[in-house]
């Protein structure tokens, strides 16, 4: 699908996050960095206090909207990210994972990131599911 656009950057959202409106603005502050900085990736986290799965292991840490990975991370991806598709410019297709990508720019302080204040709600699996419908 990339490769049919003439858009150079793309907004992907997971399908096991629950999302809704209240999204919306920590969404368009992260665009605004994204553009007014010029960056090529920006990931939307949260902090793990923030998450209803108290069990969902912390992904990064962040430093002045630098992502870190760490012995002890406190930030939890969303599955929301911004990223420009040159940044897959020397990756197959085939069996791909964009922490491959995530990886390579971490080690090079270049993987951005702007942390949400909104509860978290992650369908890690059906009994977190069945958790979310009894308290919704």
């Amino acid at each position: 699908m990339m490769n049919s656009s003439n858009e150079s950057d793309f907004l992907t959202l997971n399908p096991d996050t629950v999302w809704n409106k209240s999204y919306v603005e920590s969404i368009q502050s992260m665009e605004k960095f994204y553009f007014s900085n010029q960056i090529k990736n920006i990931l939307l986290l949260v902090n793990k206090n923030l998450s209803f799965d108290k069990k969902l292991k912390s992904d990064f840490n962040l430093l002045e909207n630098i992502i870190k990975k760490d012995a002890q991370n406190n930030l939890i991806y969303t599955g929301c990210q911004i990223i420009n598709k040159n940044l897959f410019s020397s990756h197959s297709v085939s069996d791909f994972s964009i922490s491959e990508i995530w990886n390579q720019l971490v080690s090079k302080n270049k993987l951005y990131g702007y942390e949400s204040l909104e509860s978290f709600y992650h369908l890690t699996n059906l009994e977190i599911y069945k958790e979310l419908l009894k308290n919704n």
